[in-house]
């Protein structure tokens, strides 16, 4: 994870306007999680080109390879879940509410019961084209069978045949943010999901610059360390356009170019 209370005072030295109250708390939360989120999506498209890379034999591999780099970063995204169906359809269809933090889905297996009473465990075959199905159901040779089912995924997911209870789902996650203090039950660094991080403060002075963090409340980035810069380079191009300094969005600019 990255300190969000690092990021931001990082950016308000790049920014040096502190004294005039321009880089407050609100300011920065309100990129925060867009900046979060466009860090997040490089790091998906960095993984996709190292196809390229393998292609043209310029990727090293081992624990030199660019691809094991950035899919080790990408596995603290990697969740799994197991859902409860909300009902059958009418197209007797076992239906189930995919996750709020879903970005892509790795994997789905029946799965019900638990324990030494699991019935299932048959992996699904994953389709995203609605007309496929029909066309699945009359075939005699590949139409969904307990042992081989279908998982549709649509805005719900919808299973075949049923009767299907639960599902174990294995996907990745949308970045959200991390505790920075042990907060009831939680320790730093444990996962907030739906929460996006924040620099949140206690006490504010705005005239002078000064803020008293409020720990509790306080989320830090759920990324990983090494995509710190990245970050910084981020906001500090949003911010270089909100306060209308082409020095600092030029900046931005130029260490996003090299990277």
């Amino acid at each position: 994870m990255i300190s969000v209370v690092k990021v931001f005072n990082t950016i308000r030295d790049l920014c040096n306007e502190d004294q005039r109250g321009f880089v407050t708390p609100e300011v920065f939360n309100s990129f925060a999680e867009v900046a979060q989120e466009a860090v997040y999506e490089r790091m998906r498209d960095a993984y996709l080109n190292t196809a390229r890379l393998k292609r043209s034999n310029i990727d090293l591999g081992g624990v030199d390879s660019e691809a094991r780099a950035i899919k080790d970063s990408l596995s603290d995204y990697l969740d799994e879940v197991v859902i409860d169906t909300t009902g059958d359809n009418s197209f007797d269809r076992s239906v189930f509410k995919k996750p709020s933090d879903l970005d892509r889905i790795v994997s789905i297996e029946t799965f019900d019961g638990d324990g030494d009473d699991i019935v299932g465990g048959y992996s699904c075959d994953l389709v995203f084209d609605i007309d496929k199905v029909s066309m699945l159901q009359r075939s005699n040779l590949s139409s969904p069978t307990e042992e081989y089912p279908v998982a549709i995924v649509m805005n719900d997911i919808e299973v075949i045949p049923t009767p299907t209870s639960s599902i174990k789902l294995v996907y990745y996650r949308r970045p959200s943010s991390r505790y920075v203090t042990k907060v009831g039950r939680t320790s730093p660094g444990d996962l907030d999901r739906g929460t996006p991080p924040r620099y949140a403060v206690s006490t504010a002075n705005q005239a002078i610059g000064l803020y008293i963090l409020d720990s509790s409340n306080t989320r830090d980035f759920d990324l990983p360390k090494e995509y710190y810069k990245d970050l910084v380079d981020e906001i500090s191009s949003m911010m270089g356009v909100r306060l209308r300094d082409p020095l600092i969005s030029n900046y931005a600019a130029q260490q996003q170019a090299k990277a």
